[in-house]
């Protein structure tokens, strides 16, 4: 082989261990466990209006968590690690196989992706892609990558998984970069600005968004209580409440602060709506508590817990928009998973969750009118 003509434009040698940024990412989970680990500490120290919503369940969960990131976190890292030492072996002690020729059935990749860059030389196949794990050559030709289709090529790879352990390329004329360097977590502004002009899955229209618009329109009715909107709220539960009368020093018209909830009594309805207050209204989203009051204003005579209207509505602008980004961004491959279908796939599996956690909501929503109605039949 006439060595003076090939330019050597990656070794896995020389890149070092590039893949420290995938196993990083495990440790902002990590930092996420520890915080729900020691929150409930937090939150007393704070003093911020919580209810005690302790659980077998919520136990162990926080354990679990934390527990799950750091063995993913070590799992990941030494799996990577490893690779890239037995990668380096095979190279340094030449026991990587080697191919030389032209490159044959090239294929480039999107820019955006969604598919793998691809060719074949003298019958050995490659594959790679910028958006994949790997300590081997993985910089695509859309990406600024070396390989051409007209390139000449000698491959040291490994042959199992046919990764390219060192590429050269004879009578390469292009600029020599770094091809080696490990890719950065964040995407940098040229690759922002050259994925918004030339991948359509960025080009959304401005209706695309609106869920997120009815999601904080959402919120604002609930957190200021405004009553026109709290009337439309599906009942999901209802109880009948006997000797709770209403304190004389509770004023008509006027929000009031409890403990954990913001109440408001609405003369017009005979009733006090009620919301939770502090950290408990980021753990009880979308509900609100409704009690009945009696004809003569001096009684509580039950309760409901109702659930939002706008929720379900906005859970559908959000699957259309997905629909939207699927139908754009998936190859158009008839063998392949149609965007409908993948759509109505996660549709259905957020119902199911959906489903058991409603149930959790509305056991704490029970929990803090109990915790309502206490405190008012004290003052």
């Amino acid at each position: 082989m006439d060595n003076d003509n090939f330019v050597k434009v990656f070794d896995v040698v020389d890149s070092g261990f590039r893949n420290w940024t995938f196993s990083a990412l495990g440790l902002i989970f990590v930092a996420v466990g520890v915080i729900i680990f020691v929150f409930p500490n937090i939150i007393k120290a704070t003093g911020i209006p919580n209810l005690n919503f302790k659980s077998k369940s919520q136990t162990f969960f926080r354990y679990s968590f934390l527990g799950f990131a750091i063995l993913w976190t070590a799992v990941a890292f030494f799996a990577t690690y490893s690779e890239h030492l037995r990668h380096k072996a095979l190279v340094q002690q030449n026991r990587c196989r080697v191919v030389e020729g032209p490159i044959e059935h090239f294929v480039p990749m999107p820019y955006g992706g969604h598919a793998q860059e691809s060719f074949s030389v003298a019958g050995v196949s490659f594959s790679y892609s910028d958006f994949i794990v790997t300590d081997g050559f993985n910089n695509t030709s859309s990406h600024g990558g070396p390989i051409k289709g007209d390139s000449y090529v000698r491959i040291c790879y490994d042959p199992s998984g046919n990764v390219i352990l060192r590429l050269e390329i004879r009578d390469f004329k292009g600029e020599l970069k770094d091809y080696a360097n490990a890719p950065s977590i964040f995407p940098k502004p040229s690759d922002l600005s050259k994925t918004n002009s030339e991948h359509p899955v960025m080009d959304m229209p401005w209706y695309g968004y609106l869920f997120v618009v009815l999601y904080l329109l959402d919120l604002l009715g609930i957190y200021a209580l405004f009553v026109p909107y709290l009337r439309t709220f599906f009942r999901l539960k209802a109880a009948t409440l006997r000797d709770c009368p209403i304190s004389k020093s509770l004023n008509c018209g006027k929000k009031i602060k409890l403990r954990n909830s913001l109440i408001y009594w609405d003369v017009e309805t005979r009733a006090i709506w009620l919301r939770p207050r502090g950290l408990n209204f980021i753990k009880i989203p979308l509900m609100v508590g409704r009690l009945n009051v009696d004809a003569n204003a001096k009684s509580i005579g039950g309760s409901e817990i109702r659930f939002s209207s706008g929720f379900p509505f906005m859970i559908a602008l959000f699957f259309w928009s997905a629909y939207g980004v699927f139908s754009k961004a998936m190859p158009s491959n008839p063998n392949g998973l149609l965007p409908a279908l993948f759509v109505g796939i996660a549709a259905l599996m957020f119902l199911m969750v959906g489903f058991f956690n409603l149930r959790i909501l509305r056991s704490r929503m029970e929990q803090l009118i109990h915790d309502a109605i206490s405190e008012l039949k004290g003052t």
